[in-house]
């Protein structure tokens, strides 16, 4: 159990020491990766940056994800979800723009212009994984983009999760890994959503 993101990050970064000073950035994925990420930065004394990957809703019910997007284009569809729910693909390549714009227009609300990680070791942080699609999504847009190696810290995640990390990253640094895991936020004492006006004033600290 973690009292806050931050306690969980300054604990993180405790376990990436081997980065200090390195040719890494630390990425993170918003809202809740933000400040996780700003401190493993502080800390290891690196850049830091964050990565937009969002879900592709549902039509049936928004809160549930047929797929996700990356903010540099790549995406992934569940096919088998989206044939057993007679899903075509008018629908996602519409949800694919949609976001797209969000993405963008997120990126200039938050005034933070990317940070090149071509041949650089990336850290990829969260606040806790749970499905572990848009981490490994995230991951495998980045390589694509140049990345040297991925390594992929988080304060939480399912053991399952956790393999299908490994056969992705680098390296896959996890405080928790519970044996009944529920959902990210019970294994925090503060897990707020973070709002848009908090993330900017992280960022503005780089």
């Amino acid at each position: 159990m973690f009292a806050n993101r931050e306690e969980a990050a300054k604990l993180l970064a405790q376990k990436l020491q081997e980065y200090k000073n390195s040719n890494s950035i630390v990425i993170a994925l918003p809202r809740g990766g933000v400040p996780i990420g700003a401190i493993i930065a502080k800390e290891l004394k690196i850049p830091f940056d964050i990565f937009f990957v969002k879900k592709i809703p549902s039509p049936y019910n928004r809160e549930a994800g047929i797929g996700a997007v990356s903010e540099n284009g790549y995406y992934f569809v569940n096919e088998a979800v989206k044939n057993s729910l007679g899903i075509d693909n008018h629908y996602i390549q519409n949800q694919i723009n949609e976001i797209m714009q969000k993405i963008k227009e997120k990126r200039a609300l938050y005034q933070k212009a990317r940070v090149p990680i071509k041949n650089k070791d990336v850290i990829i942080v969260d606040d806790g994984i749970a499905t572990g699609s848009s981490m490994l999504l995230a991951a495998r847009a980045l390589k694509e983009e140049g990345a040297k190696n991925v390594i992929i810290a988080a304060p939480v995640a399912p053991l399952d999760v956790v393999m299908q990390l490994k056969q992705i990253a680098k390296e896959v640094v996890v405080l928790e890994i519970p044996q009944n895991f529920m959902a990210v936020g019970a294994h925090y004492l503060d897990f707020h959503q973070l709002s848009d006006e908090e993330v900017m004033q992280i960022l503005a600290q780089f």
